[in-house]
């Protein structure tokens, strides 16, 4: 299996160029920042359940950055069961089996940011990585009327998990095939 780490990117748009690049310990401010920016339909995750992700998922974890280098958005990613969810709020397990499914955590932008095209870099950079590290499905849920992002990217929603009782709202369960 090649491996591919989150190495840096660019993404130009008309005012700004964004970089994709691994998440370091001055990064963490900006990212629980962005969090409780963009979720209102149930309670910020704690910083210790988000690194936990990035335990799980080093390779599939990064930030963007503008070109002053501030961090604009991130995603966190990690390998999980391709037919469950994980709790929201919940740090992951120490280990997990191997799989070769990868679950979208998280991909949030600040507000700012929205409409110049970082998510869609963020979310082609992270099917780059995950296809070159073997990957062949994705998984994740949709929360917060995304559904419908989430189906522009390929994502279809299904029935073969259940939703826990740690999402809120219209909470959707969705899968795509990248292998």
């Amino acid at each position: 299996m090649t491996q591919v780490t989150n190495s840096l990117f660019a993404v130009v748009h008309p005012m700004t160029t964004f970089h994709c690049r691994e998440i370091l310990e001055s990064d963490w401010l900006a990212i629980l920042r962005i969090q409780g920016e963009v979720y209102y339909d149930f309670t910020p995750e704690s910083e210790s359940v988000m690194r936990s992700k990035t335990t799980l998922g080093p390779r599939t974890c990064f930030v963007a950055v503008d070109q002053e280098r501030s961090v604009v958005a991130y995603c966190l990613a990690h390998p999980y069961p391709a037919h469950q969810i994980a709790v929201l709020g919940a740090a992951g397990p120490a280990e997990l089996e191997p799989t070769t499914n990868l679950f979208l955590h998280d991909l949030a932008v600040q507000k700012d940011f929205f409409g110049r095209g970082v998510a869609h870099a963020l979310f082609d950079h992270l099917t780059t990585v995950a296809q070159a590290n073997g990957y062949q499905t994705m998984s994740l849920v949709a929360v917060q009327q995304a559904a419908g992002f989430w189906m522009k990217m390929g994502f279809t929603p299904s029935t073969r998990a259940t939703i826990n009782k740690s999402y809120t709202g219209d909470a959707t369960f969705m899968t795509k095939a990248i292998g």
